[in-house]
């Protein structure tokens, strides 16, 4: 008996080291906001003759809080500041302040020198490298070059109540529930109608970065989620889904960089799916979604929403995790990602928070 004793008690060490040695797992890393500084945003902290200031300009970041818009560094330097009494389109290479019946409608770069001008009449839409002009009416745009002349134009119907564009071109929704994607040289490659509702207008539409996946939420009356694939000549629908609660506000949907999820805003939360399996995964979030801003250094997205004076950021972890959130009241609010680095615009400050994994 004694001698099985001896024998039980190292069985049983030997059998625990094995099963920790089997069942370690090195523990998931915590997303960690380092603050690193906060700015005075409706200050110029930079001069003409500063060293390097052509090179800041063309890594600049650009911002929009209220009826100011302007470009800062990473640094904390804020290069120009732009006040506009009505209406402005803004992205990183360009800014352009408009009213509702100018003839003309000049454009900038970062720095304030004038780049071009718009010698039609519309709203501009300034989105990447591209620029474009919805036209009078609501139901034509143009594509313009890069100093504002028009490159083409799409003619239509019913009234664009959704748009977006990618690096392969742009897609457009109407109020009659088609969907018309282009190429950059405004040749339409999808164009088709999701249906499937008693109104079947588009309220939301994003093209993916290869212009191959179109994504879109249609119709009211059963209002859904639709994800599209062009194969040949035909269009696929690859996933749909019926919504539970319905909106009549246009909604944002944005795909990732390597066009394998899909984020919209929708009246359950924010809707998120994966394109290859159809996964499908809903996060409730406070108010209605502003912003979608992902990180490809972590792959995390960043959700900004607002309900009433209430801005709340969702970090978002793949697949489909809500790593934490924080809420702030402010008048208006912006955010940008860089590399790997968060910026929340908030009134007249900016700051700046270094996304890590510890």
């Amino acid at each position: 008996m004694k001698k099985k004793r001896n024998l039980l008690i190292p069985l049983c060490v030997s059998l625990s080291i094995i099963y920790v040695i089997l069942a370690a797992r090195p523990l998931k890393k915590e997303l960690q906001f380092r603050p690193q500084w906060t700015i005075d945003a409706s200050k110029v902290t930079t001069t003409k003759d500063t060293e390097g200031l052509s090179e800041k300009f063309a890594n600049a970041i650009p911002f929009k809080l209220g009826q100011t818009l302007g470009y800062f560094t990473e640094d904390g330097d804020i290069l120009n500041i732009v006040t506009y009494p009505y209406k402005a389109a803004l992205s990183e290479h360009a800014y352009a302040l408009y009213g509702t019946n100018d003839k003309k409608i000049p454009f900038y770069e970062p720095n304030g020198t004038k780049a071009g001008e718009i010698t039609q009449t519309g709203f501009p839409f300034f989105i990447g490298e591209s620029r474009f002009l919805f036209l009078p009416g609501g139901a034509s745009f143009a594509k313009l070059s890069e100093d504002g002349a028009v490159e083409w134009i799409y003619e239509n119907y019913a009234p664009i109540t959704a748009f977006a564009a990618s690096s392969a071109g742009c897609v457009a929704g109407y109020s009659d529930g088609t969907i018309t994607s282009f190429t950059n040289k405004g040749v339409i490659d999808q164009t088709f109608k999701p249906s499937g509702s008693e109104n079947p207008v588009i309220l939301g539409t994003a093209l993916s970065p290869s212009g191959n996946i179109i994504a879109c939420i249609s119709g009211q009356n059963e209002q859904r989620f639709i994800i599209a694939k062009k194969t040949g000549n035909h269009t696929e629908i690859i996933h749909h889904e019926y919504l539970e609660k319905e909106t009549t506000r246009q909604k944002i949907v944005k795909f990732s960089s390597d066009e394998s999820t899909v984020y919209y805003d929708s009246a359950d939360g924010l809707g998120i799916v994966d394109c290859k399996s159809g996964k499908s995964k809903k996060l409730k979030i406070s108010g209605h979604i502003l912003s979608i801003q992902e990180s490809n250094e972590s792959n995390t997205v960043f959700v900004l929403s607002r309900d009433k004076t209430k801005y709340t950021l969702l970090v978002v972890e793949p697949f489909a995790t809500a790593a934490g959130s924080f809420s702030f009241n402010a008048q208006t609010a912006c955010i940008a990602v860089k590399g790997s680095n968060l910026f929340v615009g908030r009134d007249n400050e900016i700051a700046k928070m270094q996304i890590q994994y510890n």
